[in-house]
């Protein structure tokens, strides 16, 4: 019962976390979908890639570093544990800065790159400007509350990620309604969440909780690599989705436009929510398979397997079962305009695209599972497959062939063939 109860304890507190990091941007549509209507709904999708290329270097960063720091703990080599925070903070600011001021600078650029259109670049664009400049405090958070959580302070890494996300609603309320600030005061609120959350972990340091230390130190070559060895498969994860939404928002826009593209928004945005609960798992087992594998205990790192499949399994049919019992409700709430033909592409995608999260939430702990256990090349591989090379191909040929069905459709196809090259994978694995 002791594995179980650690196993609830690491992976329900950081399901929590993560939801309320995907809560972000959920919290933004909500708002500019009552706010601002269907083209404000249109331009938050097309910058959807760009948050996840920046959480994305979150979790490279953070889970790579925090991963090995984990292992060395146990092993009681507090020094070595501590350079790769340390090396993990500054790399964090190296990227990020440079990605802030660009980002500020061609954000109009960027936006007609995602595929904006006139009417919707300028909206679009006032959005990113506001929210990229953040970008340091949203790699920060990722890093330090990886850190936390593996440094057995789970409940603090969810309370903290919890109260940003409540942040993030009540201002974007307040700025996008009271203060009629639109696009820019939801992004706003937004980018200041992170801040909340960085000064919520800072208790386990003034607490003096905290194994790992800031020591003065030169960005070591060897350790940046291992870092990012560990940290490439989380990087890819997260990725794939901003890749997936981006090159769904080519083909939706060639084959509906715009309002095609903001019922889309509706199914990825969900997407993004429930895409967190797998990777809260994922990444909530992580510190327990990293240790059992420092310790050499293979039998509790095959149960904390056998939970976290289990567990993905359970939230599948969860989930699965509120999209095909109440979908008119749930597009309802983002519909403030009552676009017939909105909802009736949305009720169209929901149940085909979500069917994928059964394969998805097995792929994600597969990723995760390899990379803990330093078995870097199938869980880069695995990662690989999933940041497009079989979806993409597929959406561009089903779209010919099935129009919009064929795009929804694409998703579960490609989560299934990678799903069967995990089992493939594992088995390997186990029989050598």
């Amino acid at each position: 019962m002791k594995r179980q109860f650690i196993f609830l304890k690491y992976v329900s507190f950081n399901m929590l976390s993560m939801i309320g990091l995907s809560c972000y941007i959920l919290a933004d549509t909500l708002f500019i979908a009552n706010g601002v209507g269907s083209m404000g709904l249109a331009a938050l999708n097309l910058i959807i890639p760009l948050y996840n290329v920046i959480t994305g270097i979150g979790l490279l960063i953070g889970v790579g570093s925090a991963t090995h720091f984990s292992i060395l703990k146990v092993q009681n080599k507090a020094k070595e544990a501590s350079l790769y925070f340390s090396i993990a903070m500054k790399l964090a600011l190296m990227i990020s800065i440079p990605i802030a001021v660009m980002g500020f600078l061609f954000a109009e650029n960027i936006m007609h790159f995602m595929g904006a259109n006139q009417e919707i670049i300028p909206i679009a664009s006032a959005y990113l400007k506001a929210y990229i400049i953040f970008t340091p405090f949203f790699i920060l958070q990722q890093i330090v509350v990886a850190f936390i959580r593996n440094d057995n302070n789970p409940r603090l890494a969810s309370i903290a990620m919890l109260l940003g996300t409540l942040f993030n609603i009540v201002f974007d309320y307040i700025l996008v309604f009271p203060c009629q600030l639109g696009m820019v005061g939801a992004a706003l609120a937004t980018g200041f969440s992170p801040i909340i959350t960085l000064l919520i972990c800072g208790l386990h340091i003034l607490w003096k909780q905290n194994y790992f230390h800031y020591l003065p130190c030169q960005i070591n070559k060897n350790k940046v690599y291992q870092i990012i060895s560990v940290g490439i498969p989380s990087f890819i994860t997260e990725l794939s989705g901003g890749i997936i939404v981006f090159v769904f928002n080519m083909v939706i826009l060639s084959i509906g436009g715009n309002i095609a593209v903001a019922s889309y928004g509706i199914i990825s945005n969900l997407a993004l929510v429930v895409t967190s609960l797998y990777t809260g798992i994922a990444q909530g087992v992580q510190p327990l398979l990293s240790q059992s594998h420092g310790q050499k205990n293979t039998s509790l790192m095959s149960a904390y397997l056998r939970y976290s499949l289990m567990t993905s399994f359970i939230v599948s049919m969860l989930v699965y079962s509120c999209i095909m019992l109440f979908p008119q409700w749930i597009i309802s709430i983002f519909n403030s305009e009552n676009n017939f033909m909105m909802m009736n592409i949305a009720i169209q995608g929901l149940p085909l695209y979500f069917f994928g999260f059964f394969f998805a939430g097995i792929n994600m702990i597969f990723v995760s599972y390899f990379a803990s256990v330093q078995k870097f090349k199938p869980s880069f591989f695995i990662s690989l497959l999933r940041g497009g090379l079989i979806v993409i191909p597929l959406v561009m040929i089903l779209s010919i062939l099935f129009s919009l069905t064929g795009v929804w459709l694409s998703f579960p196809i490609s989560e299934c063939l990678i799903t069967l090259m995990c089992l493939i994978l594992y088995r390997k694995k186990e029989r050598a």
